[in-house]
């Protein structure tokens, strides 16, 4: 989710890399889950690759964590996107664990760091009010993120936020065709009577909206992973098949 605050009421001040050292290090958290069993909206935002690795470890579809309340699917950004069900905190916390920790998603992971983007690159920021246990100390970022290739996994969050920013593009030309066509009601009625530019007069911006998210969610979450395969081929297929999808949106 994207946050236009000032960093430094938000922030140490200080931007970090992986092999950075970074004040957040919980020590396993000791007992707290406040985060994990707060209403924290819908701040947990879900990428492709969220959804792979929650399938992987629970044996459930997206459409079964949406039917049963793990997730939801949400105006975020101009976007239709899901987020982690939080109105009553995180269903896979159990007796105050995480029961999908090695396969939780990338914001969980991050937490309390977040990340900062400049163009097409981020870097690594800490929110220095969002945990409340008291005393963190120093951990190496790559680290706290725990993931096997952190590198990959950045390629990953770079494509997809590119991605992202596209289909938001999309979505304000979806806006922007529909002005270009519409005016004035005066002169939508002349132009009917005139025959002219029928065209303008079956342009339904939101359906063209709908037609936009629609093809993000399908070929990205709804359309089920294959578990037993790599993520990334599967990403890459599914990102050559949407854009080529958007094309004729």
């Amino acid at each position: 989710m994207l946050r236009y605050e000032d960093l430094n009421d938000i922030t140490d001040g200080k931007t970090y890399q992986l092999d950075d050292m970074v004040p957040c290090n919980t020590n396993g958290c000791d007992g707290c889950s406040k985060c994990c069993e707060s209403d924290m909206g819908k701040s947990i935002v879900l990428d492709p690759y969220d959804i792979y690795q929650m399938t992987k470890a629970t044996g459930k579809i997206f459409d079964q964590l949406l039917v049963e309340f793990y997730i939801e699917i949400s105006m975020i950004d101009g976007l239709a996107l899901p987020n982690m069900k939080m109105d009553k905190g995180c269903k896979f916390l159990v007796d105050q664990r995480c029961t999908i920790h090695k396969a939780r998603p990338g914001i969980c992971r991050l937490f309390p760091l977040g990340r900062l983007y400049q163009g097409r690159d981020f870097s690594y920021i800490f929110q220095i009010h969002e945990c409340e246990k008291k005393d963190l100390t120093d951990v190496k970022v790559r680290d706290w993120l725990g993931f096997e290739d952190a590198e990959r996994h950045g390629a990953f969050v770079k494509k997809w936020h590119t991605f992202l920013k596209m289909v938001r593009r999309r979505v304000e030309e979806a806006d922007t065709a529909y002005s270009a066509r519409s005016t004035s009601p005066e002169e939508d009625a002349k132009a009917v009577e005139n025959s002219e530019s029928m065209e303008a007069f079956s342009y339904d911006k939101e359906e063209a909206k709908k037609a936009i998210m629609t093809s993000l969610l399908r070929w990205f979450f709804m359309n089920p992973y294959d578990t037993e395969r790599d993520f990334d081929s599967q990403f890459e297929e599914r990102m050559r098949a949407c854009m080529k999808e958007l094309r004729g949106h």
